[in-house]
């Protein structure tokens, strides 16, 4: 059974898409939803999850949360002190996720989702992860920074500059992701089949050339 990855460079249209994609194809769509899954697998909340994925990544403080589970006494440092379930170990109550944590269960959820087939994976690594697998299509959605930054303005409703802004910080999170978890460049264009400039090529045009795509993988 076919899985489609997409990665998309913010403001380029990859969110709808991505969701027109998965309804003309009948897949599942997994994108944020990943979340969801991995905080139930790993019986942890939402938010632990969040701290590492990819949308507001960080990696500095992807390092500080690693360092701060590392070193439990570092929270005094801090300016407070949490009540510790013993000598050297975390605040009692804490539910120990961190990033090797987030990636192991990303990863076996991508797995699962990869074995079951007919699904949608937007980003989280997918197009790294998943590289060598055989019926895996692997998607770019990109377009000029001026479309990009126009179409960000008309639907969030904000300034030039605050749109630009934006688009930085979503693509410089999406890259730095990659490249921490997956020491690859997000723009390589060797991790995907196929790179659609989404400012030339409609929605319908692609869902067309990915649907002759698949025959071919």
């Amino acid at each position: 059974m076919p899985v489609i990855t997409i990665s998309k460079e913010h403001g380029a249209g990859g969110k709808q898409i991505s969701q027109e994609l998965a309804r003309a194809l009948g897949y599942e769509l997994v994108d944020k939803a990943m979340i969801v899954k991995v905080a139930q697998n790993a019986k942890v909340t939402a938010e632990k999850v969040e701290k590492f994925d990819q949308e507001d990544y960080d990696s500095m403080s992807k390092y500080l949360n690693g360092l701060l589970l590392a070193n439990p006494s570092l929270y005094s440092g801090l300016g407070f002190e949490l009540p510790m379930a013993g000598p050297g170990m975390l605040p009692a109550g804490y539910d120990f996720f961190d990033a090797e944590q987030y990636l192991k269960f990303t990863q076996a959820m991508m797995e699962n989702l990869c074995s079951k087939g007919k699904v949608v994976l937007v980003g989280r690594g997918s197009q790294v992860f998943l590289s060598d697998k055989p019926g895996c299509l692997h998607l770019r959605l990109a377009a000029p920074l001026d479309y990009r930054i126009k179409r960000v303005m008309e639907k969030q409703g904000i300034g030039e500059k605050e749109a630009r802004d934006l688009i930085h910080k979503k693509d410089k999170a999406r890259s730095s992701y990659i490249k921490d978890f997956y020491q690859r460049d997000w723009n390589d264009p060797s991790l995907y089949h196929l790179m659609i400039n989404t400012a030339r090529i409609n929605s319908q045009g692609i869902i067309a050339i990915v649907k002759e795509a698949i025959k071919l993988i």
